[in-house]
């Protein structure tokens, strides 16, 4: 089944629309489909396609004026990158996912990552988990966190990152995006003595995302024309004629 995060991966695989409001055990989303749209501050936008699965993302957008088929398959952790002009593939796949996490953890879908449960507290009024989280990074060290997923959405409420920077999220309300119910949040950025940064996001608790971000600078992310149905398992497989491509690894010889 996917999660909240895996379908946000292939939002951002499209379209960078993002919110870190569920970790990656939450419950699965709905099967949908529906159309992603990017808005620039000089109102620019740039369109696309996702389609979720039960276990698959498919997402599609133009870039250089050519077709990008992106597929993921959540469950074996592969990716296809598909080339439709040029009928051919890139498959990708992620080595080292973690085995035996427990359910509602934050490491559930991160590869090498290690949490571990501190206890239960209470973050802007709302119940949350805090668990310690670490994370490899490049160069072969850690990134250190400590996070406080709340137990009702499970919901990204506070994160502390070890020498970085302190993110809080904050409901405002419930508002309506094109007839749905959705939920209002606040994400406050902050580091030392730099000014923080804040973001708005509407989380669908239905779908289990957020379909909507504005972020500092007016740029817009967001899902429209969302429908709730069945997909076509045709859309998650790579069609007969494409050909495999092997990309070619750094210093090897052509």
């Amino acid at each position: 089944m996917l999660t909240g995060r895996q379908v946000m991966i292939g939002a951002l695989t499209l379209l960078s629309v993002v919110m870190p409001q569920s970790h990656a055990g939450s419950p699965a989303a709905l099967e949908f489909s529906a159309d992603t749209v990017q808005t620039d501050p000089q109102k620019h936008q740039r369109v696309g396609r996702i389609y979720v699965g039960k276990r698959h993302i498919r997402s599609e957008i133009e870039q250089n004026g050519h077709s990008v088929v992106n597929i993921i398959d959540t469950e074996n952790q592969i990716t296809w990158v598909l080339y439709p002009q040029q009928q051919s593939y890139i498959e990708y796949r992620m080595e080292g996912a973690p085995v035996d996490v427990e359910k509602g953890s934050p490491c559930e879908g991160l590869p090498g990552a290690q949490c571990k449960k501190l206890g239960e507290e209470t973050v802007g009024g709302r119940a949350a988990i805090k668990w310690q989280v670490r994370v490899p990074s490049q160069g072969g060290g850690e990134m250190h966190s400590i996070q406080w997923i709340g137990k009702q959405r499970s919901i990204l409420l506070r994160q502390e990152i070890q020498n970085g920077p302190v993110m809080e999220q904050q409901m405002l309300g419930v508002e309506q995006i094109d007839g749905r119910p959705v939920e209002k949040w606040q994400m406050t950025l902050s580091q030392g003595n730099q000014p923080a940064q804040r973001s708005t996001r509407w989380f669908d608790p239905q779908l289990n995302l957020a379909i909507r971000e504005e972020s500092p600078g007016g740029y817009i992310r967001e899902l429209r024309n969302i429908t709730i149905a069945p997909q076509d398992p045709g859309l998650f497989t790579i069609p007969g004629p494409f050909k495999k491509i092997v990309p070619q690894q750094p210093g090897q010889k052509r």
